[in-house]
């Protein structure tokens, strides 16, 4: 049975949340021949032993299992709010969505449109919803959800 890295690993990579999502984007982005930026990221940045070509190609993959995952969980997410609002579908919908998978990771909006055509249909995909960069969304969120929840506590005075 052959290991990933020979069984060998770096005190970098094995420390808990650092292998950053910048290091996913520039792995899945790779093109190269012997998966050169792989190569980097793995050898350079998270100090591990040399590898070979089977062991990138194998981070590679696994990288884009993940990214896959990342964008139907987000899919499922986004489309389970909006199904839970029917009327929301009957008008264009703008969401907005932060992060560094939506920002930087290859493909991840394109796919997102994809995988949501499955939970919402092609119609209200293609011609109602429009996905957008949101800096800073967590920050933004919360004072949309708070001036909500004033507003409908106004409304029922």
């Amino acid at each position: 049975m052959r290991l990933l890295f020979a069984g060998r690993s770096s005190e970098i990579l094995n420390k808990s949340y650092t292998f950053d999502t910048a290091y996913m984007s520039e792995i899945v982005a790779d093109n190269s021949s012997e998966l050169s930026t792989v190569q980097t990221v793995l050898e350079s940045t998270l100090d591990v032993p040399p590898t070979t070509l089977q062991d990138r190609q194998v981070v590679q993959h696994v990288c884009n299992m993940i990214g896959t995952r990342g964008v139907r969980l987000s899919a499922a997410a986004m489309s389970a709010v909006l199904l839970s609002r029917p009327e929301l579908l009957d008008s264009s919908v703008s969401v907005g969505i932060d992060g560094s998978m939506y920002q930087f990771y290859p493909n991840f909006e394109q796919d997102l449109y994809k995988v949501s055509r499955l939970f919402l249909g092609d119609d209200f995909v293609d011609n109602r919803l429009k996905l957008h960069l949101a800096k800073d969304g967590s920050g933004v969120g919360a004072a949309i959800v708070a001036m909500t929840v004033e507003h409908d506590r106004a409304a029922k005075q």
